[in-house]
């Protein structure tokens, strides 16, 4: 599916989330990882980064958010996922860390805040 259709999946998917009424920390989640996306998009523009670091750091960075720091315990497979990017030639060690970057730093504080 290309850009377009994977955004317009996404939007429409949270304006069922919240005409629906989901659970605050579903509906929380879902914003977050939008947000990761949107802000991905922002910066593919003029630069590669990795999506898929991205959404692992992001969703890891909401899972520690959630249950607490034992779920650091998650860390390598973070870096299995970003690891795999840069072996299969996807992207650079930087585009991959960027991505983690990324992902971590928008999802948490805005699930924090909407959660």
């Amino acid at each position: 599916m290309a850009a377009p259709g994977v955004m317009a999946s996404v939007f429409i998917g949270s304006a069922l989330l919240y005409g629906w009424d989901a659970p605050a920390a579903v509906t929380a989640l879902v914003t977050a990882m939008v947000a990761v996306l949107l802000a991905l998009l922002a910066v593919t523009f003029f630069w590669k980064v990795s999506v898929h670091s991205a959404v692992a750091s992001g969703a890891l960075a909401i899972l520690v958010t959630v249950f607490g720091p034992w779920m650091l315990a998650l860390v390598p497979v973070v870096v299995l996922i970003g690891w795999s990017r840069v072996r299969l030639r996807c992207h650079t060690v930087g585009q991959v860390a960027v991505g983690m970057l990324i992902g971590a730093a928008v999802s948490a504080p805005l699930y924090m805040l909407l959660g």
